[in-house]
């Protein structure tokens, strides 16, 4: 069985070693992850769908939903099947398949007519390779750091991404207002090709995927995913949490762009600038995470991080028709809130690394997100449906609720005692 308390993980030695930013292979997965994120923050295809096809909030429900539905049509069998392939190519075919389905965007509008049918087909196949991508990333690294530096690896990571926060929807809204958002679908298309291709050129052979004892059968390694979650307390509750969060971040991401734009009325490229903001917060949890985390502990950090992020969130909603007072609401929760997100989720990633073993790293964490993607697809329903018949207010401050339960599921003594990311495998579950 897996350990089921905190005293049972073994405290994390940490050798002294050369910097990670010496490591060339780090290096390429670092920089092909910022450049991937920053096509992810540029939220090219929901400008599109406001900018150029003017959509309405149940559009806007629609567009989220049929990339959270993808995630849940290929989830449980991307994680089996990423746990007996080559982790690296799945993410270079990932990447390359994502800019040829964006560059489909400038394609359609300049050769025919583009339909917001064609953004749904969009947003779904990135869905699809994004549920591939993002397992395998999180099931690549571990192959390449070793389990006492995940801390390290993932906060350098997350303060990269919080730099491309501020300026990933900066850029996506400028080119969109500046000249328009099929060009900002271009650069968009490139992020992707560039992070593929520096991925194909890591050199560190990549451990073989595991034999199973058995003759392979998805469904029941996607069950022993499930399985494995549900005997471990620590998992099963940070996959608790994360359900909530998927509702949570459902509603939240599919709504706030169009109440911001819509309702409020800030342009595209300021509303870049305030998400932006965020990314300076971010990249301050970033590199305090260590610092943080060896004050309070694992668990307390992960809780902290999101109940500042939930009780700042309600100010969104709050925000007033008044653009130059209305931004302050929106940068509010960017400046104290984003941060603090920030230190939870690379305590969350590290934990989940280093206590679920390298062999089933893609079946369990599949079989999270999987749960996570149907939460979400259930909370962009329950954002389209609340906005058109109560308002966009309300469906924000419906998300702030329920990410706020989500952190209270950290305070149970299992995960709250947690101090320490472990620095050796979990034990398998017997069967």
């Amino acid at each position: 069985m897996p350990p089921t308390t905190a005293e049972e993980y073994p405290k994390a030695q940490v050798p002294q070693k050369r910097s990670l930013w010496r490591e060339p292979d780090f290096l390429k997965v670092w920089t092909a992850q910022s450049t991937s994120s920053l096509g992810r923050m540029m939220m090219v295809v929901p400008l599109v769908a406001i900018l150029i096809l003017d959509a309405r909030p149940y559009q806007m429900a629609i567009l989220g939903g049929v990339t959270t539905a993808a995630g849940l049509v290929f989830g449980l069998v991307a994680g089996p099947w990423i746990d007996r392939s080559r982790r690296r190519i799945v993410l270079v075919i990932t990447d390359l398949g994502s800019a040829a389905n964006l560059a489909s965007v400038a394609a359609a509008h300049f050769l025919f007519e583009l339909h917001i049918e064609h953004l749904y087909f969009v947003a779904f196949v990135n869905g699809s390779l994004g549920i591939f991508n993002e397992v395998a990333q999180r099931s690549y690294l571990p192959s390449l750091i070793e389990k006492d530096r995940l801390l390290e690896a993932n906060s350098k990571i997350s303060a990269s991404d919080s730099v491309v926060e501020q300026i990933g929807f900066s850029v996506g809204g400028f080119i969109a207002q500046l000249a328009s958002a099929i060009a900002a679908s271009v650069v968009q298309t490139f992020t992707f090709l560039i992070s593929g291709l520096l991925v194909l050129a890591i050199r560190k052979p990549e451990p073989k995927p595991g034999v199973p004892e058995q003759h392979p059968n998805i469904r029941r390694e996607i069950l022993e995913g499930y399985r494995f979650v549900a005997g471990n307390p620590t998992l099963k509750l940070m996959a608790i949490s994360g359900i909530l969060l998927g509702a949570a971040s459902g509603i939240i991401g599919g709504m706030i762009t169009l109440f911001a734009i819509s309702e409020i009325g800030i342009l595209p490229g300021p509303l870049g600038i305030i998400f932006g903001i965020g990314g300076v917060s971010s990249f301050i949890g970033a590199i305090y995470a260590g610092r943080v985390t060896s004050k309070l502990g694992v668990g307390p950090t992960m809780a902290l991080g999101l109940f500042s992020y939930g009780i700042v969130g309600f100010l969104i909603p709050l925000a007033p028709t008044q653009i130059w007072i209305a931004m302050i609401f929106f940068i509010l929760p960017q400046i104290f809130g984003d941060g603090f997100w920030v230190m939870h989720d690379i305590n969350k990633t590290s934990l989940q690394q280093a206590i679920i073993p390298t062999d089933y790293l893609g079946r369990v964490l599949g079989a999270m997100k999987v749960s996570e993607k149907a939460a979400a697809l259930i909370g962009v329903s329950i954002a389209g449906i609340i906005a058109e018949l109560v308002g966009l207010r309300a469906a924000l401050a419906t998300g702030s609720v329920i990410w706020l339960i989500a952190g209270a599921i950290y305070l149970h003594p299992t995960i709250r005692s947690i101090k320490t990311i472990p620095s050796t495998d979990s034990v398998r579950e017997a069967d």
